[in-house]
């Protein structure tokens, strides 16, 4: 793509992205096995390969930039030095680990699973004890998003449930508390949610789900504040006549701005801003699915994941089509415009 950095790209879909947090370094979690490891460094080096034995659904880097966390289909949490390629395992859970988040406030981390739980690792424990609590969730747990500005943790789930952890809490509380979570919802859209992310601000988090449909929503419970919440319709084309919908994989709020980037099963990716309810800017199709984003933490880059989503009916060659793209230009396009 025109102005987009390409870098080798995994060899099977793209389930997950993160930047170190000098914005140095990009992970990269595939459906193939491994976790890739990229050095932001001119010109583009081949990625190391970490490898697992099964699919990695999720990643994450801790508080330094050797350090990551991943996730995926052999239940396990692992801890990766990547300076030495050294992996060690924090535990386990019962089924496949959707989700992690790393809280650097409380140097914890967060993991969900389909096996319908919530637990929180403190990866400088001694071997056998890194696992602080564990917490019983009413369904299959499918994405986490943390809001450090506000210390909100939000876990998404089936049918549509949604809970709000305050951190303190959550990061203090020991194996076999009972830990009732801040806030239980019901997710804004009717159908299953694909992406959540919280606001840079702190203020919230907006979600999409797979009938092409963005949910804006806020933690403040007051009734005021509750009538502000909105969804609109996103990633929709009209052709020949009909209304395709699209599933919107993936959601990215820029760290400075405060605005967010969806990305679409129809190759697009759109620039919005929440707060005028308009979108800002919409980049050109790319050739496949966009499956993940992730914003380097001091905003200057988009990490683009561009890959087959299982949903649709592809071609041979559009499933074997697989990019890890950087756009550099997101500073700038993720501004909110001045009010005239």
């Amino acid at each position: 793509m025109s102005g987009d950095l390409s870098l080798q790209p995994p060899t099977d879909g793209i389930s997950s992205m993160a930047w170190s947090p000098d914005s140095n370094r990009l992970i990269v979690g595939s459906w193939d096995g491994n976790m890739y490891l990229y050095h932001m460094a001119a010109p583009p080096q081949p990625p190391a390969r970490l490898s697992h034995p099964a699919a990695v659904l999720a990643v994450a880097f801790g508080s330094n930039p050797t350090i990551a966390f991943s996730g995926g289909l052999d239940k396990r949490v692992r801890e990766w030095d990547l300076a030495s390629g050294q992996c060690k395992v924090l535990g386990k859970h019962d089924d496949a680990i959707s989700s992690i988040v790393w809280c650097a406030e409380y140097n914890v981390l967060i993991t969900c699973s389909w096996d319908s739980t919530l637990k929180v690792w403190d990866p400088s424990a001694e071997t056998g004890l890194a696992l602080r609590s564990t917490h019983t969730l009413p369904s299959r747990a499918y994405i986490l998003s943390y809001a450090p500005s506000s210390q909100n943790l939000v876990v998404s789930m089936a049918h549509r449930d949604v809970h709000v952890y305050n951190l303190p809490a959550l990061a203090t509380a020991v194996e076999g508390q009972v830990l009732e979570p801040a806030q239980k919802r019901e997710s804004a859209l009717k159908f299953l949610t694909r992406s959540l992310a919280c606001m840079a601000d702190g203020q919230g988090w907006a979600s999409s789900s797979i009938e092409g449909r963005i949910a804006v929503e806020y933690f403040d419970p007051s009734p005021e504040v509750q009538a502000s919440k909105y969804a609109f319709r996103a990633h929709r084309q009209t052709v020949d006549g009909a209304d395709h919908v699209f599933p919107i994989n993936a959601i990215a709020y820029h760290p400075i701005h405060n605005t967010f980037a969806s990305g679409g099963s129809d190759g697009f990716i759109s620039i919005w801003d929440h707060k005028s309810k308009k979108r800002m800017k919409a980049y050109p199709k790319y050739p496949t699915s966009v499956s993940a984003l992730a914003f380097s933490p001091d905003g200057s880059k988009l990490a683009i994941g561009a890959s087959y989503e299982h949903d649709n009916a592809l071609s041979a060659e559009e499933q074997g089509r697989v990019m890890v793209l950087i756009k550099d230009t997101v500073m700038e396009d993720c501004r909110p415009k001045a009010k005239a």
